[in-house]
């Protein structure tokens, strides 16, 4: 219906006709003419108002042609906008003319030519990180992670399977290449990480993994990863790997850790045997170098003292050979020295028929009672 269609369709309490502002085709006025209502807008009293300003404003110049020229002027205005970019801290700003890449900004405030001639992509700088073999949920990240089987399990050097979940820490190195390059970037980290860590884990033992070799695994994986994504060139950086956790697989992990422990208490008996072969060899072969320094030191004794006494036996030989009488005493009188040296003895003087006068200083009442005392007679022999 018309907006001036003042007729038919709002009729009420047999009145004439109504409009939908509820006011008859007169002006709304009712009974005497009294009480005129709310009038709706005249367009056509406004257009021509509009059209009579814009005449005034440009009295050369038909009214269409400035419209147009004010709808022409603020589409162009919009589309000069498109051209002003406000690159973040931790963005860059890839600009792209016609779709391939011309210049790249810098953070801040920048004028470019407007779309679609030139368009500016802002990849992410920051440093970003990576999970695989789980999944964590961020919304509330109170509630343990989900374990993905089939990025985690992974067989080892020794042909054992193991449960490995571990971060990737990554940013982007080159925003160009990092736009252009590899479709779908994180996707490539992923494959890439994931076929690195079952390459490392691949070449070592269980134990090593698990144990003091962890570091060792992740600077070998990120070595890899970087390796890979730069032949890719993709653009990124790899920054670490860590390794959350190692583990056997759930259905077995109490086995496991039942082989573990026999092989943790093989290896404290080893310990305890190799610290008692290190005791009893080292005292076992001090005590035969002991007998074996003693054996020499009395066979150079005894080698010594029969040289010597070879000497003073071929010394004594000559000295008889020249004098055979004083020598012979000599040797008596030597020999007695080293008999009666050590006993008790009783010196007695006599001569003739006279009895023996025993020398004063000898303590003969302290003979008496020895066992080696002697007794005299009168004629100076003992009986």
């Amino acid at each position: 219906m018309p907006w001036n269609d003042q007729k038919g369709g709002w009729q009420q309490d047999g009145g004439g006709g109504r409009g939908p502002w509820g006011q008859g085709p007169g002006g709304g006025n009712r009974g005497n003419g009294g009480g005129g209502g709310i009038q709706p807008p005249n367009l056509e009293e406004l257009m021509k108002r509009g059209r009579e300003r814009l005449r005034g404003m440009f009295p050369n110049q038909s009214p269409s042609s400035v419209v147009l020229a004010l709808i022409g002027g603020t589409i162009l205005l919009l589309w000069l906008l498109t051209g002003v970019y406000f690159i973040k801290q931790q963005e860059r700003g890839v600009v792209l003319r016609f779709g391939k890449f011309a210049d790249l900004l810098q953070p801040g405030l920048h004028f470019r030519l407007p779309q679609p001639i030139e368009t500016v992509l802002r990849p992410n700088m920051m440093l970003q990180q990576m999970d695989i073999g789980f999944k964590t949920d961020p919304d509330n990240p109170t509630v343990a992670p989900t374990n993905v089987p089939g990025e985690s399990l992974m067989l080892t050097g020794d042909e054992n399977i193991v449960d490995i979940d571990f971060t990737v820490n990554w940013q982007v190195r080159d925003a160009a290449d990092y736009e252009f390059q590899v479709d779908d970037v994180d996707g490539t980290i992923r494959a890439v990480a994931e076929s690195a860590m079952r390459e490392a884990v691949g070449q070592a033992k269980i134990e090593i993994v698990q144990t003091g070799g962890r570091a060792d695994l992740e600077e070998k994986v990120r070595t890899i990863m970087q390796a890979a994504l730069d032949a890719y060139h993709a653009g990124v950086l790899i920054t670490r790997v860590n390794v959350q956790k190692v583990d056997p697989p759930t259905d077995v992990l109490a086995a496991f850790r039942d082989v573990q422990a026999a092989k943790a208490d093989r290896v404290r008996k080893q310990n305890d045997a190799q610290r008692y072969l290190n005791t009893v060899v080292p005292k076992a072969r001090g005590e035969a170098a002991k007998i074996v320094q003693d054996a020499e030191a009395f066979r150079a004794q005894q080698i010594a003292e029969a040289t010597g006494e070879a000497k003073r036996f071929l010394s004594v030989f000559e000295q008889y050979r020249v004098a055979k009488d004083i020598t012979r005493q000599r040797m008596y009188l030597e020999t007695m020295q080293r008999i009666l040296s050590s006993t008790n003895k009783v010196i007695l003087q006599s001569g003739g028929t006279a009895p023996p006068v025993v020398l004063p200083y000898l303590p003969l009442m302290g003979l008496r009672g020895s066992q080696n005392s002697v007794s005299v007679t009168p004629n100076g022999g003992t009986p």
